[in-house]
């Protein structure tokens, strides 16, 4: 596999493990949302249907009062007749008020039983659900009793009318009670919204850690394993290239794998090879240059006789010496095809180090997807917000009670014996102020926790930013790793210049040999006469042929 595709492959991996990480973020992040939108949209909504039922009940009870008081003067007054006209209309206005609220309440609950998520949580809003149709059959019973105790009234029974009214008097008080029931189980599920709420935000954060830890580890162990990977076969080239400038041909090279690291030990071993078949063709024939020499000094007396057998060897070795000439120019073409090698291996680790910096970059971008994820929670604080002043509203709602049953004690008083009943009323009212005033506390206190674990998300997010740069410091001290690797392989590139060099020494003494040759065979044409300048070039070539079996005596072979 190639330098190149191992850092692509590298990049890859972390490219996918990061947005497999902000998948995960993003659904549970998704989820969490959904479930305070929820709280948002149907629970509260839902609570506050229902406290708009009990304030429209209540009125109606008040308006029932103010009509019953006129149930013996109907007939006598005008006035009596008109206060009751009224009063009837405010019931039926306040009882269409009631039905309206029951449909909002009813298609509230049919949502949530077709989102139900568990058959614990279907369980939950069936009985609610129940609950509400139980409250509807009382509520019509109640209307039905109140519009016998006016028409009663109306056809002038007023003892009649009162028995009617005592009937629809107990009725009320069983409206009330189903009425706080059910206030009772929508705070209940509002309660266990909010805590699964808390429930998902704490199971995101861990989540989300879990996946960005191993994100992290993932990362830096493939990265680790490619850097020791290329870094093994370059130690291997060096070595091999030391071996060879120390004179050891005889080194084996040994290609495991087929990427630039594996092209260029595939060059080293070749040009080990021709090394190797080189010197040892020079080694023989410096051995047969010297015992020439050498037999041609001690038969310098018998040249003349020998001359034409003489020229003859002359001619041999002076070919030879072309061969090793032309062998040490293609040496030297291959050197120089070794340097362009090492060359290119320098730059492919460049390459390498490019694709780290883009990873650097991408991991500062997942730096700005978590600061963009911080500004989402401080949204979702500002929607708590708005619940605050929601519960607020309902606040007033209850405060105005109050005053509406003072008011009603007012009256009562000013009744005399007419008012008792107004009385109880007034009880009533004021005990079911109090009663709201107590729920409007508990939600407040719910939005406050909420409010309080946004604020905690948020500290974690900035607490995984600082995470998510430290190992943008750690990508980049990567680089710097890779960087001190393209220098070590930048550096072989002198040392196989070096060697060059000395080929191409060898090369010129190869040429010098060859032109002593061919200074012999002219001087081997001569005549006996310049028989002495013939012994002193001999004396020359020997010194020459004792250099080079110097020069070859270090290589292995």
């Amino acid at each position: 596999m190639k330098i190149a595709t191992k850092l692509l492959g590298l990049l890859i991996f972390s490219s996918f493990t990061i947005l497999l990480g902000g998948g995960i973020t993003w659904i549970e992040l998704s989820k969490l949302a959904a479930e305070i939108g929820k709280i948002a949209e149907e629970d509260l909504p839902l609570i506050q249907h229902m406290t708009e039922m009990q304030e429209s009940q209540l009125a109606q009870a008040v308006n029932f009062e103010r009509a019953f008081r006129f149930n013996s003067r109907y007939a006598e007054s005008a006035t009596a007749r008109n206060t009751f006209s009224e009063a009837r209309g405010e019931f039926k206005r306040r009882d269409g008020l009631v039905d309206d609220a029951l449909r909002k309440v009813d298609n509230i609950l049919k949502r949530e039983i077709q989102k139900a998520l568990s058959n614990q949580q279907k369980e939950y809003w069936s009985d609610l659900k129940s609950e509400l149709d139980l409250y509807k059959i009382m509520h019509d019973i109640y209307g039905n009793k109140s519009e016998e105790a006016f028409s009663l009234i109306v056809k002038n029974q007023p003892d009649q009318a009162e028995f009617a009214a005592e009937r629809m008097q107990k009725s009320a008080e069983e409206l009330k009670a189903e009425m706080r029931s059910l206030l009772r189980q929508a705070i209940t599920l509002s309660q266990n919204s909010a805590n699964i709420a808390k429930e998902d935000q704490q199971r995101t954060i861990n989540i989300v850690l879990i996946a960005f830890i191993f994100i992290i580890g993932a990362t830096l162990g493939f990265g680790i394993f490619v850097t020791r990977d290329i870094v093994n076969s370059l130690n291997k080239a060096v070595d091999i290239a030391e071996e060879v400038s120390a004179g050891n041909l005889s080194t084996k090279v040994e290609i495991t794998s087929t990427d630039e690291i594996g092209q260029l030990l595939a060059s080293l071993k070749k040009m080990t090879e021709n090394l190797n078949s080189l010197i040892y063709k020079v080694q023989q024939s410096g051995i047969q240059m010297t015992s020439s020499t050498t037999q041609i000094a001690a038969s310098g007396k018998q040249l003349e006789a020998t001359m034409t057998e003489q020229l003859a060897s002359t001619n041999e070795v002076t070919s030879t010496a072309q061969e090793i000439a032309n062998t040490s120019g293609e040496l030297v073409k291959t050197m120089e095809q070794v340097a362009q090698l090492s060359q290119i291996t320098a730059d492919s680790a460049s390459h390498g180090q490019q694709d780290l910096m883009r990873m650097e970059s991408t991991m500062r971008h997942l730096a700005n997807a978590t600061s963009s994820i911080s500004a989402k929670l401080g949204v979702m604080n500002e929607k708590a917000n708005n619940i605050s002043s929601v519960v607020t509203t309902i606040t007033k709602v209850a405060d105005q009670t109050n005053l509406l049953s003072l008011n009603a004690a007012i009256e009562a008083e000013k009744a005399g014996e007419y008012g008792a009943g107004f009385a109880v009323v007034a009880r009533e009212i004021r005990r079911l102020a109090d009663q709201t005033a107590v729920a409007t506390l508990e939600i407040e206190t719910m939005v406050k926790e909420m409010q309080s674990a946004v604020s905690t998300g948020v500290m974690e997010m900035d607490k995984f930013s600082k995470d998510v740069s430290t190992s943008v410091e750690n990508v980049g001290k990567i680089s710097e790793q890779i960087a001190k690797v393209i220098e070590q392989v930048q550096s072989l590139t002198p040392q196989f210049e070096m060697a060059n060099k000395r080929v191409e020494n060898q090369s010129e003494s190869a040429q010098q040999i060859s032109e002593a040759m061919v200074q012999l065979s002219e001087a081997s044409q001569q005549t006996a006469d310049s028989l002495r300048d013939t012994n002193n070039a001999l004396e020359r070539l020997d010194d020459t042929a004792q250099g080079l079996q110097t020069e070859v005596s270090v290589f292995q072979v």
